[in-house]
């Protein structure tokens, strides 16, 4: 095995374990609460890739019993940090956007206005929900205490990005929305006095983007 075929995923589950042990189900649960927003991967993902980190020599595990049942206590081992800190420094992967919603926008002229109107309408719905569930954990962090305070640093800067994207979705939602409201059906269409302000206010944000940031630096 070569430190390039371990994946983001196990990389992801090397950096939960070298904050402390944990067994498969609560990677998986730390995995789902903490990093969901930023890696998100099925339950059946996670628990394979923790699988492959013991023969690959990333973790050692240790069996438990608890409540009458046998489970195993996983740890990260030095070559398991030495690959996470290996990792660390590459560059990371291209920002992308996986939102059904906007492919469906985008396929919208092959149905109808209300299915369009049903998707933002459920969209929004399922952002308020994630709202709701989040909102705990940004409580705990607004004490004084907060869960693993010496990583408070880190995990506000977080908390804060994925505000920040949930207000985005939730704003644009609202701007899809009036806009839809104005039209007669979903194809056939074309510009609006709405779209054409879009399009503006994008191309000015674009420009502006690439002014201040010519090179890609602050």
């Amino acid at each position: 095995m070569t430190r390039q075929q371990t994946s983001t995923t196990a990389h992801a589950l090397l950096g939960l374990l070298a904050m402390r042990t944990w067994t498969a189900y609560e990677l998986t649960q730390q995995m789902r609460r903490a990093l969901r927003y930023a890696w998100p991967r099925t339950e059946a993902n996670i628990y394979n890739e923790i699988r492959r980190l013991v023969p690959r020599g990333l973790a050692s595990s240790v069996e438990e019993e608890s409540g009458g049942r046998v489970r195993a206590r996983y740890q990260i081992t030095d070559e398991g940090r030495v690959a996470l800190a290996e990792w660390l420094r590459t560059p990371p992967t291209p920002v992308h956007v996986q939102f059904e919603t906007l492919l469906r926008l985008f396929l919208a002229d092959q149905g109808s206005l209300d299915e369009l109107q049903d998707t933002i309408a459920e969209t929004r719905r399922q952002t308020v929900e994630a709202i709701a569930e989040v909102l705990p954990v940004v409580e705990d962090y607004a004490k004084e205490n907060p869960p693993f305070p010496d990583r408070a640093h880190l995990n506000v800067l977080f908390i804060a990005f994925i505000a920040d994207f949930f207000q985005t979705v939730l704003s644009w939602c609202d701007d899809a929305e009036q806009e839809i409201s104005t039209w007669p059906r979903a194809a056939g269409v074309g510009h609006t006095a709405g779209t054409r302000r879009m399009v503006d206010d994008a191309l000015d944000f674009y420009r502006s983007a690439l002014s201040d940031h010519p090179d890609g630096t602050a």
